[in-house]
């Protein structure tokens, strides 16, 4: 805690009521140090104090520094400052040498986003809620999450947006991968704080300041943020803020329900129009017109994923005398899902058998029940069949609908894995193997063709 400063007369004039006021909001955060304060304000100490001395006006720069570090309301204070700024022509102070603000001087403009994919097709109802979501409120702009299943297009939609407003945010655009086993995200943060331009040596270690100066440089400047493929909460909750000038995009397979103060969109597949408009652009007009049938086929294949059908339309692409009927039929006969929709190092798989090895054991045995033949499931019906809980099963179905494997088709609670994911997890583990972890929860096997987990 900070020494109590000397009380000042505020009956001498506005100046004097102005830093009492500020003495007093510092003392109503706890009375912290100055120095304390300057980590996450960015002033040195002697300018903070000097901004509450009550001897001059300090700039607006200083004063909503200031105010943030102490948790204050920046509105109400800034709508302060220029009403005393306006009614007594004080001239602002202004910090000289090496007590600015290191971006005082000038700041970088990061520009992290990855090129944004061309061939993109509708999503235009997605778009148009996605931006009334971001329009700015009086309250900030408040991070918006995008959730889906595996290879719906997520990243590919949160891109398209970040990319659009890159006018809105002249600034910068800041991007994470957040999906790797070892990212952190206060590493993350200090890869930000450095793209924004504060020095190495100037970044806060204690997480608490660190967090404040990140939220404080983003309050300041106009930046649009992209936290990629988010596994749970802890990994991103440090990250977001709300602010009047930055916007947050945050893409997950999760639902992320543990977060507060955010709002949420959710992508599913595309329509049979859009799929096949991908597929045109993809492999060209002429092909799809001549085989309309035929490409059906190979958009329902693909479940109406995008990423299944930009993998299988590049490859077809690069087979221009090849018939779609013979890619169809190869198709409905039986391949190597993980095999056929790879291109380099892009593949289906990748992205969905790390969603799958992350379940808990009852929710892999409800996934292989599902790709043994049961198409559609209740919480009601894995109860009865499984003989377990209600609430036991209601929890696996939540798994899967979290990591985005099963998805809701109609009331009452019913739900459906759709059958390429069944085909791919099929070929790629043990098709109806018990794993060893399961013996713990004493499953049954279920025969499939007497049971019915459609049964609530």
């Amino acid at each position: 805690m900070g020494r109590r400063e000397k009380p000042l007369d505020t009956r001498t004039g506005p100046l004097a009521a102005f830093a009492g006021d500020l003495r007093k909001l510092r003392a109503a955060a706890g009375n912290p140090s100055y120095r304390r304060m300057a980590s996450v304000a960015l002033y040195s100490p002697s300018v903070l104090s000097e901004a509450a001395s009550g001897h001059r006006i300090p700039t607006l720069q200083v004063t909503l520094a200031f105010v943030r570090a102490c948790d204050g309301d920046t509105t109400e204070w800034e709508q302060r400052w220029r009403e005393i700024r306006g009614d007594n022509g004080f001239e602002p102070a202004e910090p000289s040498g090496d007590d600015r603000q290191p971006e005082a001087i000038g700041h970088p403009h990061p520009a992290q986003l990855p090129i944004g994919v061309h061939d993109f097709v509708g999503r235009t109802a997605e778009f148009e809620g996605a931006r009334a979501m971001l329009t700015h409120a009086a309250e900030g702009r408040v991070p918006l999450l995008i959730r889906g299943a595996v290879g719906i297009g997520k990243t590919t939609f949160a891109l398209r947006i970040a990319h659009r407003m890159t006018g809105e945010f002249p600034d910068g655009q800041l991007w994470a991968d957040m999906g790797a086993d070892d990212v952190q995200p206060m590493e993350v943060m200090a890869g930000f704080l450095q793209a924004l331009g504060v020095p190495p040596d100037r970044i806060p270690v204690d997480d608490m300041h660190r967090i404040g100066l990140y939220r404080s440089m983003l309050a300041q400047r106009r930046v649009v943020v992209v936290l990629d493929d988010v596994r749970d909460e802890r990994r991103v909750r440090p990250l977001l803020a709300r602010s009047r000038t930055s916007q947050i995009l945050v893409t997950s397979r999760s639902r992320l329900l543990g977060l507060d103060g955010i709002r949420r969109t959710t992508l599913t597949p595309l329509p049979r129009t859009d799929s096949l408009a991908l597929l045109r652009l993809l492999i060209g007009n002429d092909r799809v017109r001549a085989e309309h049938d035929a490409a059906l086929r190979i958009t329902h294949f693909c479940a109406h994923l995008p990423l299944a059908i930009t993998i299988a339309g590049r490859k077809i692409a690069a087979q221009p005398g090849r018939r779609l009927g013979e890619v169809a039929d190869r198709l409905d006969a039986g391949i190597q899902v993980a095999d056929w929709l790879r291109i380099g190092d892009v593949s289906l798989a990748g992205s969905l058998l790390p969603a799958y090895l992350s379940l808990p054991p009852l929710a892999k045995h409800v996934v292989h029940m599902c790709t043994a033949g049961a198409d559609e499931v209740t919480p009601g019906g894995l109860a009865r069949v499984l003989h377990i809980s209600v609430d036991a099963a209601e929890h696996a179905v939540d798994s899967l609908i979290d990591c985005g494997l099963l998805h809701r088709v109609s009331a009452p609670e019913r739900y459906l894995l759709p059958s390429l994911v069944g085909r791919l997890v099929a070929q790629q583990t043990s098709r109806f193997a018990m794993y060893p972890e399961m013996d713990t929860v004493e499953l049954p096997v279920v025969d499939l063709r007497t049971a019915d987990p459609m049964i609530g």
